[in-house]
C-alpha cells in the first residue's frame, strides 16, 4: 500500500486510453480507483493515491513554473 504504487498507476493511466475511460467513470469513488489499480497488481489505499495526487500536482506547479519564466 504504497505511494510509489499510486504514482506508477497515475503514470500509467496517462499512458493508457482505455484505463482513463475507466478512471472517469470512477473518479468519485476511491475505493473504485484503489481496485482498478489492485486489478493491475499495484497496491495502494486511497491515503496513498490522495499522496499521489499531491506529489504529481506539486511536480506540476515546479515544472510550469520553470518553464514559464
Amino acid at each position: 500500500m504504497t505511494v510509489q504504487n499510486a504514482l506508477l498507476f497515475l503514470a500509467t493511466a496517462r499512458r493508457d486510453a482505455a484505463l482513463r475511460t475507466e478512471l472517469d467513470a470512477q473518479r468519485d469513488d476511491s475505493g473504485a480507483l484503489c481496485r482498478l489499480g489492485r486489478a493491475r497488481g499495484l497496491e495502494f489505499d486511497p491515503g496513498a493515491l490522495q499522496q499521489a495526487f499531491r506529489h504529481e500536482w506539486a511536480l506540476r506547479a515546479l515544472r510550469e513554473g520553470k518553464g514559464g519564466g
